[in-house]
């Protein structure tokens, strides 16, 4: 890359102000910030096994949408050439890209199956290419799952089975202890590494939350950037720890990075509603500024997580339940790779972000239970969308002809 993030120890404690006087006597930096951690925001829960397994489908009218995105007069065939497939990044704890649902997913280049960004440096080392999942709940494997898990067997499916790549790249090392770790540094570097590879969607299950007000100089530039180059960037609002209940990021009280710089165009920040209920989950954070849209992050939860049934993806292996804003974010990446796989099967083109994100967001239901929490109390339903999409993109409209409720999970 042309441009990344470095880590620096200072060899003494200096101000804001001699840092930034320093930094300016270098032409080659362009700025400096502090080194923030990041933290997954999604939880390992009670699976009772009593619901149905794929409810988040329905939750969003997924099923239906498929015979609309998919197969009918204006809707993208089954199959493309790798000019109009669309790839969807996942920024996370790697990805298990042999699992039997995702191998033929995975977006691939002539050195690996994506990158390990915390092994990657300007020179002097060897970078690992091989993204597997370092996480012990098989976070990134999850969130894979829910974006783009095949159609084709009873596993599991996910919102994009047809014509979506996912680019893994692990931005989560193990510290000594076997902790999960990561920083600023990693965040940039990823995040440039997807859009410099065009990945069109940029999911970020992840986020630096704290009481008070805060923001990632380094966080900022690569979302920005990202945006400008036409990426679409998703990122969760967050969620609460342990047995506290989600509360209302302002940037005062409660900050939430990367989901407070939703604000901008082209940048959706997702909060969590349960599939049983249409109630905001427990565990989620809200925002009516930076919580632009709900999507499902757990069938039925609680806090504390007594009684919290998650949803089902893929894992390391197999497949299990996870619960969190972690698992509603990548529900809208899939979203986002509907819309822009559909108008540039159609247009030959590639809409905007900000047009992706106007799309998702107009064409959401309005929920009264929502509206406290969540931008004009929205959730997403995938009919809408397919329908707002051929509404304003004329070639895009066509009668359904094909069924795909059977070729998924039973």
């Amino acid at each position: 890359m042309d441009q990344q993030a470095y880590l620096w120890e200072l060899d003494r404690d200096y101000t804001v102000q001699e840092i930034e006087d320093l930094a300016a006597q270098e032409i080659c930096v362009t700025g400096v910030s502090w080194n923030h951690e990041y933290k997954l925001q999604a939880a390992p829960v009670n699976d009772s096994g009593i619901y149905d397994q794929l409810s988040y489908l329905n939750a969003i009218r997924a099923i239906e949408a498929w015979d609309l995105f998919y197969g009918s007069a204006g809707g993208m065939s089954l199959t493309a050439t790798p000019d109009k497939l669309v790839k969807i990044a996942v920024i996370d704890t790697g990805v298990d890209w042999s699992h039997v649902d995702l191998k033929s997913q995975i977006w691939e280049h002539s050195y690996g199956k994506g990158i390990d960004i915390t092994t990657y440096c300007p020179s002097g080392c060897v970078v690992n290419y091989n993204p597997n999942d370092v996480s012990s709940i098989g976070h990134g494997t999850h969130v894979a799952g829910l974006i783009a898990a095949a159609i084709n067997n009873t596993g599991t499916v996910g919102v994009m089975p047809y014509r979506a790549q996912i680019m893994a790249i692990k931005m989560f090392a193990l510290d000594a202890d076997g902790a999960l770790t990561t920083n600023s540094t990693h965040f940039f570097n990823a995040v440039r590494f997807a859009y410099k590879n065009n990945a069109h969607v940029i999911n970020l299950s992840l986020g630096s939350i704290k009481n008070s007000s805060a923001t990632d100089a380094l966080a900022e530039a690569a979302v920005d950037e990202a945006v400008a180059n036409k990426a679409v960037v998703i990122t969760v609002i967050g969620n609460a720890d342990g047995s506290s209940a989600g509360a209302e990021v302002n940037n005062v009280t409660l900050s939430s990075i990367p989901g407070q710089y939703a604000s901008r165009a082209g940048v959706i920040g997702v909060g969590s509603f349960d599939t049983l209920t249409g109630d905001k989950s427990a565990f989620s954070h809200y925002s009516r500024t930076y919580a632009e849209i709900g999507a499902p992050g757990a069938e039925r939860s609680s806090i504390g997580g007594v009684n919290t049934t998650g949803i089902w993806s893929t894992k390391p292996g197999g497949y299990g339940r996870l619960a969190g804003t972690s698992q509603a974010a990548p529900l809208v990446a899939a979203a986002a790779g509907l819309v822009i796989g559909m108008i540039k099967d159609k247009y030959n083109v590639v809409p905007d972000p900000a047009e992706v994100e106007n799309l998702i967001l107009s064409s959401a239901v309005k929920s009264p239970q929502l509206s406290n929490y969540f931008k004009d109390g929205n959730r997403l339903d995938l009919v809408k969308l397919a329908e707002r999409i051929r509404q304003r993109y004329p070639l895009t409209a066509g009668s359904s002809s094909t069924d795909l409720s059977s070729q998924g999970c039973q």
